[in-house]
């Protein structure tokens, strides 16, 4: 078990065996925070470049660090590389496919092979049955985690009305999934 205090402290004097531990023992938890969120956005060339980012900024700020949880900073750090990543990537957002519907539901649930399928489907009914504004607004924002800021500058419209869509479409579409079923 890495001691994040003990390591915290070593690297805010630049000790570079303490930044090497803490490289050699978080690496792969970095690239799976990162390959999570990136989903089929990026390439394992891409997931080591942004871990390799997510270090240096580590050791960047090495002497301003104010946490005492040295995972949760390196998460925090690799979600945010990732979605710049995405964001710089100015996707083209078309249609949703069963692809893409099924990357949206938890896969860490215990449901079946088949229930998750099942779930994806009902999923994309649902997007499908929102007007395409709000289906876009909400795929651009809880999908590919652009800020209604970005949603804003990228589709022309206002921020008043990213959000306004935003509060419809998860209005719509919680009530369509709860004529469905698949709410409570």
């Amino acid at each position: 078990m890495i001691d994040d205090k003990r390591l915290l402290r070593k690297l805010a004097s630049s000790d570079e065996e303490a930044f090497r531990e803490i490289v050699s023992g978080y690496s792969r938890y970095v690239s799976t925070v990162i390959a999570n969120q990136l989903r089929d956005f990026g390439s394992t060339t891409v997931i080591e470049e942004l871990s390799a980012d997510v270090f240096y900024e580590l050791w960047r700020n090495r002497g301003t660090l104010e946490t005492s949880h040295l995972r949760g900073w390196l998460s925090a750090v690799a979600r945010n590389k990732a979605k710049n990543y995405i964001r710089s990537q100015k996707i083209i957002f078309e249609s949703l496919d069963e692809t893409t519907a099924e990357n949206i539901i938890d896969l860490s649930d215990n449901f079946s092979r088949l229930e998750k399928e099942e779930q994806a489907r009902e999923i994309k009914s649902a997007l499908d049955k929102l007007r395409k504004p709000e289906r876009e607004v909400l795929l651009r924002y809880y999908y590919y985690n652009q800020t209604v800021a970005i949603i804003a500058e990228e589709t022309g419209i206002n921020v008043a009305t990213v959000k306004t869509r935003l509060q419809r479409g998860r209005a719509k579409l919680k009530e369509i999934l709860e004529k469905g079923g698949l709410t409570k």
